[in-house]
């Protein structure tokens, strides 16, 4: 009674005119423990609940304990501030409980998530153990194929291979029996060990001949290949011609060195067409070899009008003490200006016939390697060339140089 009085004067000082509670009844239980349990108030302790279903600032008495409370709960009375309790009208306990059974359902449910747990955690380490295995699986297949591999293929002195070997034309064969063989074990050729036969290899014609290599009895064949790669060494000349006379790209060539030969032509086809006119020119000449490797250069043309070419010539009877009679010719090329000729370039050539074979000899034998000389020893004579640009006393002009060389006993013939 005495808590009661305390629990009314409080709930006149916290709660409104009228409180409603509800009390959580503990589970109808008939054993010593629930009796004993049931006669302890101190299991039932207020507290306030806001929104409950029954009355505003209701008072809801819950039980500490969670043993015994039951699965509902049911206002069954309500307390005034008076201190009158009114009974719910068809207030009913709940079903009553068997907290045994259900304490044994709780265990069986512990015991079925612990048996999950202790299969989950038992099949998560036979994964892991598969994982392992499956790793030291691969691992082991792995070092099996690699060990097979290497026993299969694992290369021996006699796996030595013959090479590919590129010479260019006429050039020298390499000295080195490394560049013919490359060894099976490591680097280096011994040269005492392995034979080369390079007998059947012409280096001064293109194509691919084969060669051996002997190694402890084991011979192998390898492959030369010659090949032209170089271009032409062309050297040209300027050329000048008369209107009217004809020339092609070889008219131009002084000089041309080729393993493989060399072919002429202008680097533009119509050039012959095109350059036919009196007047000065550039053309372009291009080399070719039998493997198409090509040089170009440049040359100048000059054609000259037929009124502008003057050729001289003059005979010299036999002279007993030179042992020849001699012919000179002078072939000079004019440029026209409004009232002078001037020369532009020119020759003088000067034959000499010889009538005593043994005379001729002796003069070829000092003359021979000179510049400008040329021989022909069928009529025994001996030709000289030489390009002029200036006639007589340093006479440039046509109207000096007609007057002298009529004077020196030359005749115009063209």
């Amino acid at each position: 009674m005495n808590n009661s009085k305390k629990d009314k004067k409080q709930l006149e000082n916290t709660a409104p005119e009228e409180t409603k509670s509800t009390i959580m009844p503990t589970m109808i239980d008939e054993s010593e423990e629930y009796i004993e349990k049931k006669r302890d108030l101190s299991a039932i302790i207020p507290h306030f609940e806001e929104g409950t279903t029954t009355a505003e600032n209701s008072i809801e008495l819950i039980s500490k304990d969670n043993t015994l409370k039951s699965d509902g709960s049911i206002s069954i009375a309500t307390l005034t501030n008076e201190g009158e309790v009114n009974l719910s009208p068809n207030a009913r306990y709940p079903e009553q409980i068997d907290v045994e059974e259900r304490k044994k359902e709780q265990q069986r449910r512990k015991n079925r998530k612990t048996e999950k747990l202790k299969k989950k955690k038992s099949s998560a380490s036979a994964q892991r153990f598969q994982n392992r295995m499956a790793i030291v699986s691969l691992i082991t297949i792995i070092f099996i194929c690699g060990f097979a591999y290497w026993v299969t293929h694992r290369k021996t002195e006699m796996d030595f291979q013959p090479l590919v070997v590129t010479v260019e034309l006429g050039k020298s064969l390499p000295y080195k029996t490394s560049s013919y063989v490359k060894p099976g074990v490591g680097n280096n050729v011994d040269d005492l060990l392995y034979a080369v036969d390079l007998s059947n290899v012409i280096v001064e014609e293109p194509g691919e001949y084969p060669f051996t290599v002997t190694y402890k009895g084991t011979k192998k064949q390898g492959k030369i290949i010659v090949q032209d790669t170089t271009s032409p060494i062309l050297e040209i000349r300027n050329v000048t011609i008369v209107e009217g006379q004809t020339y092609d790209a070889s008219t131009f060539v002084e000089d041309c060195r080729d393993l493989s030969g060399c072919n002429y032509s202008f680097q533009d086809s119509d050039t012959e067409q095109k350059y036919t006119t009196a007047g000065s020119y550039v053309v372009y000449v291009v080399a070719t070899d039998a493997f198409q490797n090509t040089t170009t250069k440049k040359a100048s043309l000059i054609i000259e009008s037929q009124g502008n070419v003057h050729v001289y010539t003059k005979h010299t009877g036999f002279d007993w003490d030179l042992g020849y009679e001699k012919e000179e010719t002078y072939d000079l090329h004019f440029a026209q200006y409004r009232d002078y000729a001037l020369l532009v370039n020119g020759t003088y050539e000067v034959k000499m016939i010889y009538q005593d074979a043994e005379r001729y000899n002796k003069e070829k034998e000092k003359l021979t390697g000179e510049a400008n000389y040329s021989f022909n020893d069928a009529e025994m004579t001996i030709t000289q060339i030489t390009s002029t640009t200036i006639v007589g006393s340093n006479y440039s002009k046509y109207e000096d140089i007609d007057p002298y060389l009529k004077r020196e006993g030359f005749t115009e013939i063209g």
